[in-house]
């Protein structure tokens, strides 16, 4: 029986992907898998499962390092020290980012290549996904540290093995929700690219290497920016003020509205998404529309009994609701940092809505005529 509060560590791995020291990691990691060569780029349920196990394997990174930190500080070096050598970790994963961005640039795929592990093209490329997610937790050390020392580190020693062990999953999935979720919806945006407009995806991995190289920047200025902190030297730069803003706002976001209910919503949009790419295998209509109602009307019901609608559906229509203010406010407030992140939703959904169109439009006029 489990007698430990979730809430705390739930919450605590929501932040730990958030954090400020890592903040430039996820942009960094996304721009990496989106460079990436992928097999069957227009075969939407490939590359939805391709995705969950690259964002698994990130996860295990992230979490191998979180989990060999919590055993030696229990047992051989202090946190203190750990948080000391954070900026010297920053600053040397920062440099090897930019060489990595550098390459891609170049239009090389760098990967590692260990024997018995190369079946397929994603597989050689979970060796570097594993290394993104050490590098991510490398990162992060000096900001999740004390929150994942506090939260989980304690817990076997404060609860037992059995609680402690729960705190620790409890944070790993927090973690690991938050990189699925976003992991997912690239890997579909690829889809709907290699679909509509193959002419971008040989500029993919430029422009990945661009992002990379800008990440990669980004973080040798905040490892530099951490050095000079540890030595008692108080500075800051612009790279330090955007990563604590940013990261701020998003901890303060998801703080308002609830870790357990940004979880759960974001575990369920991952579920359905994946019954619904799981359904287009399907080559009957009426078991895929069944098996997506069925699916749809069980969400329905768990936002209904347990949230009020308030997990998806309230929301989701307050948003619409809203809409005109969001568009009054890219151009009376464009600096304001949620304008970004909504101008890039609204333009992937009229990117969708105009190619669904276009195809729906197409296979109409096949079925008018067949000689098309």
């Amino acid at each position: 029986m489990i007698d430990v509060d979730l809430a705390f560590p739930l919450a605590a791995g929501l932040i730990a992907a958030f954090n400020p020291c890592g903040f430039a990691m996820l942009p960094a990691y996304l721009s990496f898998f989106l460079g990436q060569d992928q097999e069957n780029e227009t075969d939407g349920y490939q590359n939805f499962l391709t995705g969950l196990k690259v964002s698994l394997t990130l996860s295990a990174g992230f979490i191998f390092v979180f989990g060999i930190l919590g055993i030696l500080t229990n047992s051989i070096i202090s946190e203190s020290f750990i948080e000391r050598q954070a900026g010297y970790l920053t600053l040397a994963i920062g440099i090897v980012l930019i060489l990595l961005g550098l390459v891609m640039i170049r239009g090389l795929q760098p990967t590692l290549k260990i024997p018995g592990f190369q079946i397929t093209n994603i597989n050689r490329q979970l060796p570097s996904i594993f290394l993104f997610g050490v590098s991510y937790a490398v990162v992060s050390v000096g900001c999740s540290a004390p929150i994942f020392f506090i939260t989980v580190g304690s817990s076997f020693s404060r609860d037992g093995i059995i609680d402690g062990l729960a705190v620790f999953i409890t944070y790993a999935l927090g973690m690991s929700i938050v990189v699925i979720l976003l992991t997912l919806s690239l890997a579909m945006a690829r889809t709907v690219i290699a679909k509509n407009m193959r002419r971008i995806l040989p500029y993919l991995s430029l422009l990945s290497g661009i992002l990379l190289t800008g990440a990669g920047f980004f973080l040798a200025a905040y490892g530099w920016w951490e050095i000079q902190l540890s030595r008692g030297k108080s500075s800051t730069n612009i790279f330090v003020d955007l990563s604590l803003r940013g990261s701020g706002r998003l901890s303060t976001w998801v703080d308002d509205v609830g870790s357990g209910r940004f979880a759960m919503a974001s575990l369920m949009i991952v579920l359905l998404s994946l019954m619904w790419v799981l359904t287009s295998q399907f080559t009957v209509g009426i078991k895929r529309l069944l098996i997506r109602g069925v699916s749809g009307l069980a969400l329905i019901a768990i936002d209904l009994f347990a949230y009020d609608f308030d997990l998806l559906i309230v929301p989701i229509f307050r948003t619409i609701g809203d809409s005109p203010e969001r568009l009054f406010n890219w151009f009376a407030d464009p600096l304001r940092w949620a304008s970004l992140w909504e101008v890039c939703v609204f333009c992937l959904l009229v990117v969708q809505i105009y190619f669904s169109i276009r195809s729906s439009n197409s296979a109409k006029s096949r079925t008018e005529d067949p000689k098309k």
